[in-house]
Formats: structure tokens, C-alpha cells, sequence
């Protein structure tokens, strides 16, 4: 039992949660505010010190409510001596922190707590209501659990639905009027969300798009939202285009009319922490409105997006087509282009990114002219539409090439896949036989249990090993997919007589130069590996790697 007092401080605590808003003004912070101020006032000796409110917030934490943390600064320092709340669940809906508040920490600084309706006050220490604290506070947690999974319960049903549950919708919409809020695009936004995709698929850097927005003085979506609606930009920002919110429109699905929701979750109901949820988790529900963009155009910017080349832009802005392709056949790194950005500069070269850094003790200097580097890749480009263009079996030379010595044993594996398949279908017929035969006294139950154990254990090792076949041909499937992209793209291009920046990221993976032969006219080794055909870089930053 705490030491008798007989002045009170009192801090008067009152909470409440957007879950609780719903159940009507019984719990309103008014109400709150009315039943205990009155309460004090009947009481000798008690003066309010200061009110503790937390608005909106759940009680299943305390570190993220500022109300209850200057409760408790308070109280630790003595300016309060005595807690009031209407009720333990409006001081918390976590069982441990709230039993450890109440048994241990108030005590050790002698503060009384109250809890009116439910009856508790350590004060008494003996009273039933005492008592039964702790199953009082296991319940305030449930009741808390149980709400958050009803909550989430609703929230993906609605999104299944597709009614779209946001504050501010994404750059280029606005919120429908409609029951389920269908955004509708908003003409000037879109207009630079269709520009800003297409500058990337064009080849330009995030960073060299975010600068050309900035220069026209084009307002960021914030502030841009914010002035459609009338109202000032509660956000403080810097009102400049940067990386991460040019980076957010060329990754946001919404603009190919798709809803997009439930991407991100909490820990738990205790633990309000936000994680990004795996992509097969995600709600996403296709044509739900008025896309902003084309899904070439979406694909177009993805192939940049997962380029080797960032590439690097002059002061003039200008991204050269080969920019961050070029790596030094020798030591694997990236070749850099030099000259050529300024006026009367010299002619634009491309060295070896080692030899630059570094000197002639680390590699050589692999210099090629410019202009001479990218004529001899549209050259070998061109050669390739023309194989595109005028071989009849060059989707089979092709798909050939890429699976190499996988495609025997890919054709092997569909001859087994259809055994497997004949196989299981007799066993399901020899399972539903056995049965047959049981229930007609035909055979004893002992030989129909073995049979029925080895048919069983028989489909299931096929399955299993159906199962493996699958994937192994499913990537048989994604390479003549790949195949036939390469085939559009090449032909895309028919025609073209300028290597262009988005030309070479849509077509590229890479390049390699050979290092100068020395001699003149001597030959040179320029090797150019293809998007979709030739084997990736493991390492972004070395061919050889």
C-alpha cells in the first residue's frame, strides 16, 4: 500500500484511439474530460496539475503517444503525485507495460493511479477490482488484438474491391467522387508524369530529369496537390525535384491504370513499425482506372531502370548513347568518356576507367575515338536487324544460341513430363479401383491398404519429380519469351541511322574494347553483348567479374 497522502497533484490522463472514435461520444475525450474533472472536484485536497491528452493514438504502445510520455516525465520529476483515467484501457491496451507502470514504477515514486469506472485505485491494494488488474489488462489486450484483426480483415477485403484507401493520391490523379474513390487523372500532372517517363526511357539520368523539372520551375506534387485543393502545403520540404520523387513516379504501377494497395503493413498491433510487404502480397487489381502511360512505354523505362549504364550527363545535360555501356576488355572496368562537353574541346574519347584513375602500372589505356566507337556498334546493331529481318529461322538460331546445350535435355524433360502425367492418371484409376473392390468385398482390407500405400507413395514420388521438370521448362519458356522480345526490339529499330541513347539501353547489355593493337589499320576487337540474348554482368561495375 502506497504511503498515506493527503494533497494530490493530480494529472488527469484521457486517450483516445481512431478505433475508439467509432463507438460514439461515450468515449469522446469531452466526455472523458467531464466524468473526471467532476469526479476531482468532489474530492478534499486535490488540485489538477496539467491534462495528458492523446488524440487518434492506440494504447497498445506508449513510446509513440506524447501525451502519456509527459505524463510520466512528470510524474518521475514530482510534479504530479496522483493518475486519473477513466478507465485501464484508456491508460493502455498492453498488458506488460501497463502492469509494469502500476505494480512497479508508480509505487517506486509513491504516485497514486486511478482507474475510476473499473474501480482501481492502488490506493487499496486489498479491493477486488485490485484483484483482478491483471485480467482486466489481459483483456484491454485482446479486445486491442482482436480489433487490429478485424481491421485488417476489412482493409484487404476493401482493397480486394478495389475501393482506394488513400490521403493524397499519386502525382497526375485525383480521388474519384465515386463509392470506391476511383482516381481520375488530372490533366497537367499527368502531363508531366508522361514527360518524366519519357525522358527516362529516352535515356536521361534520374538526376539530369529532376535538374530539366527544377529549370522550368515546374511545382513538386505536393505543392502541386496542395494548390489544387486551396490549401497551403502542410509539408516541409525544400520544393525541389530530387532523386527519391522522380524515382517514386517511374516506379509507381498506378499509372498503367492498375490499384495498387496493402504494399506496406505493421509488425504487429503492439508494434506500429511499417515494413514493405513481399510483391505476391500486394493487392493489385488491373484496368481499375484511366492509365497515364502505355505498357511499352512502362517497359521501355523498367529496361533503363535495370541498365548497367547510369551513365553521365555533360553540363549541358546531353547523355551520349554509349554512356556507362563501355567496359576494358582487359581489366573489366568501365570505360570513360573524355572531351567533347565543352566548346573547342577535344575530340571525345573513351579510356579505360583504371588507366584513368590510376596510371599505366594498372592497365592500358584502351583509347578509342568516340564517334568511331559508336559508329561501329550502330554498324554491328544494323547487322542484326538484318538477321531479324531477312533469316527464316532465326528465332531457332537465336533461342539455340541462348539455351546452348539445354535444349536436349529441355525436350528430354517434356517427353518425361508427359509420362509422368499418363502415369499418375492410371494410378488415380487403379486407387479408385482398389476402393471399388474394398467396398465389394472383392479384396481383404490388409492387401487393400498395401496396394492403396504403394499407388499413393508411387504419385506422390511423380509428382515431386513433375514438379522439378516444370521449373526447368518453365525457364525454357522464359527464354523464348526473351527471344522474341529481342526479335521486336530489332525490328523496332529498322531503319535507324543514329545510335541513340534509348536505342542502345533498350538493346545493349554491354560493351567491351580491346586494347589498341599498336600497328596501323591492325584489326581491333570491339565485342557488343545484347540485351535479352547474351549473359548479363554479374557485377555492374566489371565485365570480367
Amino acid at each position: 500500500m502506497l504511503p498515506k497522502q493527503t494533497e494530490y497533484k493530480v494529472g488527469i490522463y484521457m486517450r483516445l484511439s481512431r478505433d475508439d472514435e467509432r463507438q460514439g461520444e461515450s468515449l469522446s475525450i469531452e466526455n472523458q474530460r467531464t466524468i473526471l474533472t467532476k469526479y476531482i472536484e468532489e474530492q478534499q485536497g486535490w488540485t489538477v496539475y496539467d491534462e495528458y491528452v492523446d488524440d487518434g493514438i492506440s494504447g497498445t504502445t506508449f513510446e509513440e503517444r506524447p501525451g502519456v510520455q509527459r505524463l510520466l516525465e512528470d510524474a518521475k520529476n514530482g510534479r504530479i503525485n496522483l493518475i486519473i483515467c477513466k478507465d485501464l484501457s484508456r491508460f493502455g491496451r498492453n498488458y506488460i507495460e501497463v502492469g509494469r507502470y502500476i505494480d512497479y514504477i508508480f509505487p517506486m515514486y509513491n504516485i497514486r493511479f486511478i482507474a475510476l469506472t473499473d474501480n482501481v485505485d492502488t490506493l487499496n491494494t486489498d479491493s477486488a477490482s485490485m484483484d483482478m488488474l491483471p485480467i482486466m489488462n489481459v483483456f484491454n489486450e485482446w479486445h486491442s488484438a482482436n480489433t487490429s484483426k478485424k481491421l485488417r480483415a476489412v482493409f484487404e477485403a476493401n482493397a480486394k474491391a478495389g475501393k482506394y484507401k488513400t490521403t493524397v493520391p499519386p502525382y497526375g490523379y485525383l480521388k474519384g467522387t465515386d463509392s470506391k474513390h476511383t482516381p481520375v487523372v488530372e490533366p497537367i500532372g499527368a502531363a508531366n508524369v508522361r514527360r518524366i517517363f519519357e525522358m527516362r526511357a529516352s535515356g536521361m539520368n534520374i538526376r539530369a530529369i529532376a535538374n530539366t523539372l527544377n529549370d522550368e520551375h515546374i511545382p513538386v506534387p505536393s505543392d502541386h496537390y496542395y494548390s489544387l485543393i486551396g490549401k497551403p502545403n502542410p509539408y516541409h520540404c525544400q520544393h525541389l525535384w530530387d532523386n527519391t520523387s522522380v524515382g517514386r513516379i517511374l516506379n509507381n504501377q498506378m499509372y498503367l491504370g492498375k490499384l495498387v494497395q496493402l504494399k506496406e503493413s505493421t509488425v504487429s498491433y503492439k508494434n506500429h513499425r511499417k515494413y514493405k510487404k513481399d510483391r505476391s502480397e500486394w493487392v493489385i487489381i488491373e484496368n481499375n482506372h484511366e492509365p497515364i502511360i502505355s505498357q511499352d512505354l512502362w517497359d521501355k523505362v523498367q529496361v533503363v531502370n535495370a541498365s548497367v549504364a547510369t551513365g553521365r550527363s555533360c553540363k549541358n545535360l546531353t547523355m551520349h548513347s554509349l554512356s556507362g555501356l563501355c567496359y576494358c576488355a582487359d581489366c573489366g572496368s568501365k570505360m570513360r568518356r573524355n572531351g567533347g562537353c565543352k566548346r573547342n574541346s577535344t575530340e571525345p574519347v573513351y579510356v579505360c576507367g583504371k588507366y584513368s584513375r590510376y596510371g599505366k602500372e594498372y592497365c592500358s589505356t584502351h583509347t578509342i575515338m568516340s564517334p568511331l566507337l559508336e559508329k561501329l556498334v550502330l554498324a554491328d546493331i544494323q547487322k542484326q536487324i538484318d538477321l531479324v529481318l531477312n533469316e527464316p529461322d532465326i528465332r531457332e538460331k537465336l533461342l539455340a544460341y541462348k539455351q546452348g546445350e539445354k535444349t536436349t535435355r529441355d525436350n528430354t524433360a517434356r517427353k518425361r513430363m508427359h509420362e509422368i502425367e499418363k502415369r499418375i492418371k492410371e494410378l488415380d484409376g487403379l486407387i479408385k479401383s482398389v476402393y471399388e473392390d474394398k467396398v465389394a468385398g472383392l479384396i481383404p482390407e490388409k492387401v487393400c491398404a498395401g496396394l492403396l500405400g504403394d499407388y499413393q507413395t508411387e504419385k506422390d514420388e511423380l509428382a515431386a519429380e513433375y514438379e522439378v521438370l516444370e521449373k526447368r521448362t518453365d525457364a525454357e519458356g522464359q527464354d523464348e519469351r526473351d527471344v522474341d522480345e529481342y526479335i521486336r526490339r530489332m525490328k523496332s529499330y529498322a531503319g535507324a541511322e543514329e545510335l541513340t541513347r534509348e536505342m542502345a539501353l533498350q538493346l545493349i547489355e554491354y560493351i567491351k574494347v580491346d586494347a589498341h593493337p599498336g600497328k596501323h589499320n591492325a584489326p581491333r576487337r570491339i565485342e557488343v553483348f545484347y540485351k535479352l540474348i547474351d549473359k548479363p554482368l554479374k557485377d555492374k561495375h566489371n565485365a570480367l567479374a
